[in-house]
Protein backbone atom coordinates (compact mmCIF):
# COMPACT_ATOMS: atom_id res chain seq x y z
CA UNK A 1 0.00 0.00 0.00
CA UNK A 2 1.30 3.02 -1.02
CA UNK A 3 1.19 5.81 1.20
CA UNK A 4 1.32 10.00 0.48
CA UNK A 5 2.74 11.96 2.50
CA UNK A 6 2.31 15.69 1.83
CA UNK A 7 3.35 19.07 4.10
CA UNK A 8 2.97 22.15 2.31
CA UNK A 9 4.77 25.27 3.69
CA UNK A 10 3.08 28.83 3.66
CA UNK A 11 6.31 30.84 4.01
CA UNK A 12 4.54 34.02 3.44
CA UNK A 13 4.98 34.86 0.42
CA UNK A 14 4.40 38.24 -1.19
CA UNK A 15 1.26 38.57 -2.33
CA UNK A 16 1.49 38.24 -6.58
CA UNK A 17 4.53 36.51 -6.43
CA UNK A 18 4.81 32.87 -7.90
CA UNK A 19 6.21 30.53 -6.29
CA UNK A 20 6.80 26.54 -6.57
CA UNK A 21 4.45 24.30 -4.99
CA UNK A 22 5.05 21.95 -2.41
CA UNK A 23 6.23 18.89 -3.53
CA UNK A 24 4.07 15.61 -3.03
CA UNK A 25 6.13 12.43 -2.08
CA UNK A 26 5.18 8.86 -2.15
CA UNK A 27 7.12 6.05 -0.46
CA UNK A 28 7.61 2.85 -1.03
CA UNK A 29 7.80 0.89 1.31
CA UNK A 30 5.68 3.54 3.89
CA UNK A 31 8.24 2.03 6.54
CA UNK A 32 11.29 -0.50 6.85
CA UNK A 33 12.12 -3.49 8.83
CA UNK A 34 16.17 -3.19 9.15
CA UNK A 35 17.54 -6.15 8.19
CA UNK A 36 15.21 -7.02 5.60
CA UNK A 37 13.76 -3.74 3.24
CA UNK A 38 17.24 -2.51 1.56
CA UNK A 39 15.94 0.58 -0.10
CA UNK A 40 13.02 2.91 -0.42
CA UNK A 41 12.17 4.27 -3.42
CA UNK A 42 10.31 7.89 -3.39
CA UNK A 43 8.62 9.46 -6.35
CA UNK A 44 8.64 13.40 -6.13
CA UNK A 45 5.68 14.99 -8.11
CA UNK A 46 6.12 18.79 -8.90
CA UNK A 47 4.23 21.19 -11.14
CA UNK A 48 6.09 21.03 -14.77
CA UNK A 49 8.72 23.60 -14.95
CA UNK A 50 10.01 23.89 -11.49
CA UNK A 51 13.81 23.68 -10.71
CA UNK A 52 15.50 21.31 -9.49
CA UNK A 53 14.48 18.96 -6.40
CA UNK A 54 16.61 18.53 -3.34
CA UNK A 55 16.79 16.12 -0.67
CA UNK A 56 18.07 15.52 2.71
CA UNK A 57 17.98 13.16 5.08
CA UNK A 58 18.54 12.60 9.34
CA UNK A 59 20.20 8.86 8.95
CA UNK A 60 20.90 6.86 5.77
CA UNK A 61 21.90 7.77 1.90
CA UNK A 62 20.44 9.02 -1.17
CA UNK A 63 21.48 7.59 -4.75
CA UNK A 64 21.08 10.59 -6.28
CA UNK A 65 20.45 14.21 -3.77
CA UNK A 66 19.70 16.30 -6.62
CA UNK A 67 16.67 15.64 -9.60
CA UNK A 68 16.72 17.83 -12.09
CA UNK A 69 14.06 17.93 -14.38
CA UNK A 70 10.10 16.28 -14.62
CA UNK A 71 6.84 16.52 -13.28
CA UNK A 72 7.59 13.21 -11.30
CA UNK A 73 11.56 12.75 -9.82
CA UNK A 74 12.60 9.66 -8.72
CA UNK A 75 14.58 8.99 -5.56
CA UNK A 76 16.25 5.92 -3.77
CA UNK A 77 16.83 5.81 -0.01
CA UNK A 78 19.29 3.85 1.79
CA UNK A 79 18.16 3.17 5.60
CA UNK A 80 21.22 3.05 7.78
CA UNK A 81 23.10 0.30 9.32
CA UNK A 82 21.13 -0.19 12.65
CA UNK A 83 19.11 -2.46 14.41
CA UNK A 84 17.29 -0.57 16.75
CA UNK A 85 14.28 1.11 16.12
CA UNK A 86 14.54 5.00 14.91
CA UNK A 87 12.59 7.34 12.76
CA UNK A 88 14.34 9.00 9.67
CA UNK A 89 12.92 11.91 8.58
CA UNK A 90 13.45 13.00 4.72
CA UNK A 91 13.35 16.49 2.98
CA UNK A 92 12.50 17.05 -0.37
CA UNK A 93 12.89 20.63 -1.62
CA UNK A 94 12.36 23.32 -3.88
CA UNK A 95 14.20 26.79 -3.78
CA UNK A 96 12.34 29.29 -6.34
CA UNK A 97 14.77 32.62 -6.24
CA UNK A 98 13.89 35.50 -3.49
CA UNK A 99 10.89 33.16 -1.41
CA UNK A 100 11.48 30.92 0.93
CA UNK A 101 12.02 27.11 0.27
CA UNK A 102 8.98 24.71 -0.34
CA UNK A 103 9.65 21.49 1.88
CA UNK A 104 8.03 18.18 1.84
CA UNK A 105 8.93 15.95 5.01
CA UNK A 106 8.40 12.33 5.20
CA UNK A 107 8.89 9.96 7.86
CA UNK A 108 9.72 6.55 7.89
CA UNK A 109 9.47 4.22 10.85
CA UNK A 110 12.98 1.88 10.98
CA UNK A 111 11.19 -1.16 12.83
CA UNK A 112 14.00 -3.40 14.57
CA UNK A 113 13.75 -6.90 14.35
CA UNK A 114 14.37 -8.69 17.71
CA UNK A 115 13.25 -11.78 19.79
CA UNK A 116 11.13 -11.51 22.90
CA UNK A 117 11.92 -13.99 25.57
CA UNK A 118 9.00 -14.89 27.53
CA UNK A 119 8.38 -16.70 31.05
CA UNK A 120 4.82 -17.67 31.57
CA UNK A 121 2.74 -20.81 32.64
CA UNK A 122 3.38 -24.17 30.61
CA UNK A 123 2.23 -24.73 27.53
CA UNK A 124 0.23 -21.63 27.69
CA UNK A 125 -0.29 -19.43 23.76
CA UNK A 126 1.70 -16.62 23.95
CA UNK A 127 0.85 -13.05 21.84
CA UNK A 128 2.72 -9.65 22.23
CA UNK A 129 1.07 -6.78 21.95
CA UNK A 130 3.11 -3.45 20.38
CA UNK A 131 0.72 -0.57 19.99
CA UNK A 132 -1.68 -2.39 18.72
CA UNK A 133 -0.33 -4.95 16.75
CA UNK A 134 0.05 -8.69 17.49
CA UNK A 135 2.83 -11.20 17.24
CA UNK A 136 2.22 -14.71 17.92
CA UNK A 137 0.78 -16.83 19.17
CA UNK A 138 3.73 -18.54 20.49
CA UNK A 139 3.43 -21.40 22.72
CA UNK A 140 5.25 -21.93 25.95
CA UNK A 141 7.13 -25.27 26.52
CA UNK A 142 6.78 -27.29 29.47
CA UNK A 143 8.87 -25.03 31.58
CA UNK A 144 6.68 -22.09 30.50
CA UNK A 145 9.14 -20.28 28.01
CA UNK A 146 8.52 -18.95 25.06
CA UNK A 147 10.78 -17.06 22.28
CA UNK A 148 8.48 -14.37 20.38
CA UNK A 149 9.80 -12.93 17.08
CA UNK A 150 8.70 -8.91 16.80
CA UNK A 151 9.29 -5.87 15.28
CA UNK A 152 9.61 -2.58 17.11
CA UNK A 153 8.33 0.61 15.78
CA UNK A 154 10.29 3.39 17.08
CA UNK A 155 9.36 4.59 20.32
CA UNK A 156 8.16 1.56 21.75
CA UNK A 157 8.98 1.74 25.16
CA UNK A 158 7.00 -1.31 26.44
CA UNK A 159 4.73 -4.44 25.54
CA UNK A 160 1.82 -6.24 26.48
CA UNK A 161 2.39 -9.89 27.07
CA UNK A 162 -0.83 -11.92 26.74
CA UNK A 163 -0.75 -15.53 27.55
CA UNK A 164 -3.63 -18.21 27.60
CA UNK A 165 -4.12 -21.18 29.15
CA UNK A 166 -7.50 -22.66 28.98
CA UNK A 167 -9.78 -19.70 30.37
CA UNK A 168 -7.22 -18.48 32.14
CA UNK A 169 -5.85 -15.43 30.53
CA UNK A 170 -3.04 -13.05 31.88
CA UNK A 171 -2.01 -9.82 30.55
CA UNK A 172 1.21 -8.28 32.15
CA UNK A 173 3.65 -5.39 30.50
CA UNK A 174 7.11 -5.68 30.10
CA UNK A 175 9.61 -2.88 29.28
CA UNK A 176 11.73 -2.98 25.85
CA UNK A 177 15.62 -1.76 26.07
CA UNK A 178 15.88 0.43 22.99
CA UNK A 179 18.09 3.69 22.97
CA UNK A 180 16.27 6.69 23.18
CA UNK A 181 16.83 8.90 20.08
CA UNK A 182 14.80 11.82 18.28
CA UNK A 183 16.41 12.34 15.19
CA UNK A 184 16.99 15.53 13.64
CA UNK A 185 17.15 16.84 9.76
CA UNK A 186 18.20 20.80 8.50
CA UNK A 187 18.92 22.72 5.38
CA UNK A 188 20.26 25.60 4.05
CA UNK A 189 18.25 27.32 1.36
CA UNK A 190 19.62 28.28 -1.12
CA UNK A 191 22.72 27.20 -1.51
CA UNK A 192 24.64 29.67 -1.64
CA UNK A 193 23.20 31.60 0.39
CA UNK A 194 23.17 35.20 -0.40
CA UNK A 195 24.53 38.09 1.06
CA UNK A 196 20.64 39.08 1.62
CA UNK A 197 19.56 36.18 3.63
CA UNK A 198 18.43 32.70 3.52
CA UNK A 199 16.41 29.75 4.96
CA UNK A 200 17.34 27.35 7.49
CA UNK A 201 14.66 24.45 8.11
CA UNK A 202 14.63 22.35 10.76
CA UNK A 203 12.89 18.82 10.87
CA UNK A 204 12.02 16.36 13.51
CA UNK A 205 9.55 13.94 15.70
CA UNK A 206 6.86 17.00 16.43
CA UNK A 207 5.70 18.75 18.05
CA UNK A 208 8.73 20.75 17.81
CA UNK A 209 9.57 24.71 18.38
CA UNK A 210 12.19 26.87 18.84
CA UNK A 211 12.20 26.24 22.65
CA UNK A 212 13.02 22.57 22.18
CA UNK A 213 16.29 23.44 20.31
CA UNK A 214 20.17 24.74 21.32
CA UNK A 215 21.65 26.79 17.85
CA UNK A 216 25.36 27.01 16.69
CA UNK A 217 25.63 29.22 14.11
CA UNK A 218 29.13 30.58 12.46
CA UNK A 219 29.14 32.98 9.98
CA UNK A 220 25.41 34.04 10.03
CA UNK A 221 22.73 35.39 12.40
CA UNK A 222 19.42 33.69 13.03
CA UNK A 223 16.18 34.46 13.81
CA UNK A 224 13.05 32.27 14.14
CA UNK A 225 10.12 32.36 12.34
CA UNK A 226 6.29 31.32 12.09
CA UNK A 227 4.98 27.99 10.58
CA UNK A 228 5.65 24.75 10.46
CA UNK A 229 8.28 23.04 9.98
CA UNK A 230 10.31 25.09 11.89
CA UNK A 231 12.47 27.82 10.50
CA UNK A 232 14.76 30.53 10.42
CA UNK A 233 16.03 33.57 8.60
CA UNK A 234 19.60 33.42 7.75
CA UNK A 235 21.45 36.30 7.79
CA UNK A 236 25.33 36.23 6.66
CA UNK A 237 28.03 37.94 8.37
CA UNK A 238 29.69 40.68 6.94
CA UNK A 239 33.14 38.87 4.95
CA UNK A 240 31.75 35.20 5.74
CA UNK A 241 32.58 32.85 2.84
CA UNK A 242 30.51 30.46 4.09
CA UNK A 243 27.57 29.22 7.06
CA UNK A 244 26.74 26.22 9.04
CA UNK A 245 24.95 25.39 11.44
CA UNK A 246 24.34 22.87 14.63
CA UNK A 247 20.99 22.24 16.16
CA UNK A 248 20.83 20.13 18.82
CA UNK A 249 17.79 19.10 21.13
CA UNK A 250 18.08 20.89 24.87
CA UNK A 251 16.51 17.18 25.93
CA UNK A 252 19.16 14.72 24.08
CA UNK A 253 21.69 14.22 22.20
CA UNK A 254 19.98 14.18 18.68
CA UNK A 255 22.06 16.95 16.17
CA UNK A 256 21.20 17.77 12.96
CA UNK A 257 24.19 19.61 10.67
CA UNK A 258 23.70 22.14 7.93
CA UNK A 259 25.98 24.03 5.63
CA UNK A 260 26.70 26.27 3.25
CA UNK A 261 28.66 28.61 0.79
CA UNK A 262 27.43 32.24 0.98
CA UNK A 263 27.50 34.49 -2.31
CA UNK A 264 27.47 38.30 -3.31
CA UNK A 265 25.19 37.42 -6.28
CA UNK A 266 21.26 37.97 -5.34
CA UNK A 267 18.91 35.57 -6.86
CA UNK A 268 17.08 36.44 -9.90
CA UNK A 269 13.89 38.69 -8.66
CA UNK A 270 10.80 36.53 -7.95
CA UNK A 271 8.22 36.65 -10.76
CA UNK A 272 4.65 39.22 -10.33
CA UNK A 273 2.19 38.11 -12.03
CA UNK A 274 -0.73 39.99 -12.02
CA UNK A 275 -4.26 38.75 -11.82
CA UNK A 276 -2.80 35.05 -13.09
CA UNK A 277 -5.20 32.45 -13.59
CA UNK A 278 -4.93 28.98 -11.14
CA UNK A 279 -2.66 27.02 -12.88
CA UNK A 280 -3.50 24.46 -15.49
CA UNK A 281 -3.44 20.78 -13.72
CA UNK A 282 -0.47 18.46 -14.50
CA UNK A 283 -1.73 15.10 -16.35
CA UNK A 284 -0.71 12.50 -14.45
CA UNK A 285 1.74 9.76 -15.82
CA UNK A 286 0.18 6.81 -17.02
CA UNK A 287 1.60 3.98 -14.89
CA UNK A 288 0.04 0.61 -16.66
CA UNK A 289 1.01 -2.88 -15.13
CA UNK A 290 1.69 -5.69 -16.80
CA UNK A 291 1.35 -9.41 -14.93
CA UNK A 292 1.57 -13.28 -15.82
CA UNK A 293 -0.26 -15.76 -14.18
CA UNK A 294 0.28 -19.51 -14.49
CA UNK A 295 -1.59 -22.63 -12.85
CA UNK A 296 -4.71 -24.29 -12.53
CA UNK A 297 -8.15 -24.89 -11.94
CA UNK A 298 -10.33 -27.66 -10.64
CA UNK A 299 -13.97 -27.72 -10.26
CA UNK A 300 -14.68 -31.83 -9.88
CA UNK A 301 -14.67 -35.24 -12.36
CA UNK A 302 -12.61 -34.53 -15.84
CA UNK A 303 -13.05 -30.51 -14.66
CA UNK A 304 -9.58 -29.40 -14.57
CA UNK A 305 -6.87 -28.55 -16.12
CA UNK A 306 -3.69 -25.78 -16.67
CA UNK A 307 -4.53 -21.98 -16.66
CA UNK A 308 -2.60 -19.13 -18.63
CA UNK A 309 -3.46 -15.58 -17.74
CA UNK A 310 -1.70 -12.40 -19.31
CA UNK A 311 -3.31 -8.77 -17.96
CA UNK A 312 -2.62 -4.95 -17.28
CA UNK A 313 -3.87 -2.71 -14.33
CA UNK A 314 -3.87 0.78 -13.75
CA UNK A 315 -4.44 2.40 -10.69
CA UNK A 316 -7.46 4.37 -10.41
CA UNK A 317 -7.25 7.75 -8.47
CA UNK A 318 -9.56 7.02 -5.86
CA UNK A 319 -8.88 5.68 -2.21
CA UNK A 320 -4.74 6.72 -2.76
CA UNK A 321 -4.58 4.78 -5.99
CA UNK A 322 -5.25 1.61 -3.89
CA UNK A 323 -8.12 0.33 -6.10
CA UNK A 324 -6.98 -0.74 -9.79
CA UNK A 325 -8.92 -0.96 -13.03
CA UNK A 326 -7.43 -4.85 -14.43
CA UNK A 327 -8.11 -6.26 -18.06
CA UNK A 328 -6.85 -10.19 -18.14
CA UNK A 329 -6.76 -12.47 -21.49
CA UNK A 330 -6.50 -16.27 -20.58
CA UNK A 331 -6.25 -19.53 -22.11
CA UNK A 332 -7.52 -22.75 -20.28
CA UNK A 333 -7.69 -26.66 -21.54
CA UNK A 334 -9.48 -29.35 -19.96
CA UNK A 335 -9.76 -32.45 -21.49
CA UNK A 336 -11.84 -36.47 -20.82
CA UNK A 337 -10.51 -39.98 -22.20
CA UNK A 338 -12.82 -42.74 -21.44
CA UNK A 339 -13.19 -46.42 -22.64
CA UNK A 340 -16.41 -47.50 -23.96
CA UNK A 341 -16.95 -50.97 -23.40
CA UNK A 342 -18.02 -52.51 -26.48
CA UNK A 343 -17.37 -49.61 -28.92
CA UNK A 344 -13.47 -48.38 -27.96
CA UNK A 345 -11.82 -45.01 -26.67
CA UNK A 346 -13.42 -41.01 -26.61
CA UNK A 347 -11.28 -38.08 -26.26
CA UNK A 348 -13.19 -34.95 -25.73
CA UNK A 349 -11.36 -31.70 -24.92
CA UNK A 350 -12.42 -28.18 -24.53
CA UNK A 351 -9.80 -24.88 -25.11
CA UNK A 352 -11.22 -21.77 -24.02
CA UNK A 353 -9.71 -17.88 -23.74
CA UNK A 354 -11.63 -15.86 -21.04
CA UNK A 355 -11.47 -12.47 -21.61
CA UNK A 356 -11.99 -10.89 -18.00
CA UNK A 357 -12.09 -7.15 -16.66
CA UNK A 358 -11.62 -7.32 -12.73
CA UNK A 359 -10.85 -4.42 -9.96
CA UNK A 360 -7.92 -4.72 -7.33
CA UNK A 361 -7.99 -3.93 -4.16
CA UNK A 362 -5.26 -3.31 -1.85
CA UNK A 363 -7.30 -4.41 1.72
CA UNK A 364 -3.42 -4.81 3.81
CA UNK A 365 0.05 -4.13 3.78
CA UNK A 366 3.14 -4.91 5.48
CA UNK A 367 6.95 -3.53 4.47
CA UNK A 368 6.78 -5.64 0.99
CA UNK A 369 4.05 -7.57 0.95
CA UNK A 370 0.58 -6.77 -0.46
CA UNK A 371 -2.65 -8.30 0.26
CA UNK A 372 -5.36 -7.67 -2.77
CA UNK A 373 -8.82 -8.91 -3.31
CA UNK A 374 -9.95 -9.53 -7.00
CA UNK A 375 -13.30 -9.36 -8.69
CA UNK A 376 -13.86 -9.70 -12.38
CA UNK A 377 -16.04 -10.71 -14.85
CA UNK A 378 -16.33 -11.45 -18.64
CA UNK A 379 -16.78 -13.81 -21.48
CA UNK A 380 -15.52 -16.91 -22.11
CA UNK A 381 -15.44 -18.09 -25.95
CA UNK A 382 -14.55 -21.81 -26.05
CA UNK A 383 -14.03 -24.72 -28.70
CA UNK A 384 -14.89 -28.23 -28.29
CA UNK A 385 -13.20 -30.77 -29.98
CA UNK A 386 -14.16 -34.87 -29.92
CA UNK A 387 -12.47 -37.41 -31.18
CA UNK A 388 -13.13 -41.54 -31.28
CA UNK A 389 -12.43 -45.13 -32.23
CA UNK A 390 -16.84 -45.54 -33.24
CA UNK A 391 -18.13 -42.29 -34.71
CA UNK A 392 -16.89 -39.66 -36.70
CA UNK A 393 -14.76 -36.79 -34.94
CA UNK A 394 -16.40 -33.41 -34.39
CA UNK A 395 -15.96 -29.75 -33.43
CA UNK A 396 -17.60 -27.13 -32.15
CA UNK A 397 -17.80 -23.70 -30.64
CA UNK A 398 -19.36 -21.09 -28.20
CA UNK A 399 -19.43 -18.13 -26.26
CA UNK A 400 -20.09 -18.38 -22.39
CA UNK A 401 -19.49 -16.40 -19.43
CA UNK A 402 -17.15 -16.35 -16.13
CA UNK A 403 -17.11 -14.65 -13.17
CA UNK A 404 -14.53 -15.04 -10.19
CA UNK A 405 -13.51 -13.87 -7.12
CA UNK A 406 -9.76 -13.92 -5.36
CA UNK A 407 -7.05 -13.62 -2.91
CA UNK A 408 -3.82 -12.02 -4.43
CA UNK A 409 -0.28 -11.83 -2.39
CA UNK A 410 2.70 -10.16 -3.65
CA UNK A 411 5.59 -8.94 -2.52
CA UNK A 412 7.47 -6.57 -4.12
CA UNK A 413 11.27 -6.12 -5.01
CA UNK A 414 11.78 -3.47 -7.02
CA UNK A 415 9.23 -2.78 -10.22
CA UNK A 416 8.53 -6.63 -9.92
CA UNK A 417 6.14 -8.24 -7.78
CA UNK A 418 6.03 -12.31 -7.01
CA UNK A 419 2.47 -12.98 -7.35
CA UNK A 420 0.75 -15.92 -5.56
CA UNK A 421 -3.23 -16.10 -5.86
CA UNK A 422 -5.82 -18.54 -4.93
CA UNK A 423 -9.16 -18.11 -6.31
CA UNK A 424 -12.66 -19.26 -6.79
CA UNK A 425 -14.74 -18.98 -10.91
CA UNK A 426 -17.76 -19.84 -11.87
CA UNK A 427 -17.55 -20.52 -15.74
CA UNK A 428 -19.84 -23.17 -17.47
CA UNK A 429 -19.42 -24.17 -20.72
CA UNK A 430 -22.44 -25.85 -22.38
CA UNK A 431 -23.64 -26.90 -25.86
CA UNK A 432 -26.33 -29.58 -27.13
CA UNK A 433 -23.10 -31.85 -26.90
CA UNK A 434 -20.93 -30.98 -23.76
CA UNK A 435 -21.51 -29.84 -19.98
CA UNK A 436 -18.58 -28.58 -18.75
CA UNK A 437 -16.96 -26.54 -15.77
CA UNK A 438 -13.77 -24.58 -16.68
CA UNK A 439 -14.12 -22.55 -13.19
CA UNK A 440 -14.32 -23.96 -9.73
CA UNK A 441 -10.99 -23.54 -7.83
CA UNK A 442 -8.00 -22.31 -9.00
CA UNK A 443 -4.38 -21.35 -7.94
CA UNK A 444 -1.86 -19.56 -9.85
CA UNK A 445 1.79 -18.25 -9.50
CA UNK A 446 3.26 -15.40 -11.47
CA UNK A 447 4.81 -11.55 -12.11
CA UNK A 448 3.63 -8.59 -12.34
CA UNK A 449 6.01 -5.60 -13.44
CA UNK A 450 5.29 -1.91 -12.70
CA UNK A 451 7.17 0.54 -14.80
Amino acid sequence: MRLLFLLSVALGVVPGVAAAAAPEVRATPAKVVLGQDKAVALEVRVPEGTGPVRAKASAGSFAQEVVEAGAVRKFQWTPPDVRYPLAAFLLFYVSPPGVPPEVAVVRIPLLGRTTLPVTTDPSAEVVIDLGGTQFGPVKADRRGRAQVPIEVPPGMKEAHVLATRGTLKTDRVVKIDVPDHHPLVALLSPDPVPVSGGWLVVAGEEPLSAADLQLASEGARLEPQPGAPLRYRVSPSPEAKSVSVEARRRDGQDTARAQAGVTTQEPPKPVVVVSAPPPAPTARPKKVAVHLLAGGFFAGGANRGPTLALGASYPLPVWNEQLAAELEVGLRRASLDATIQGYGTLHSSVLAGPVLASARLAVFERSGFTLYGRLGAGVLPFQHHVSSDFQPGFGESKLGAMAFLAAQGAYRLGRVSVLGELRGEYGPARTGRLDAQLGGAGATIGVRYEP
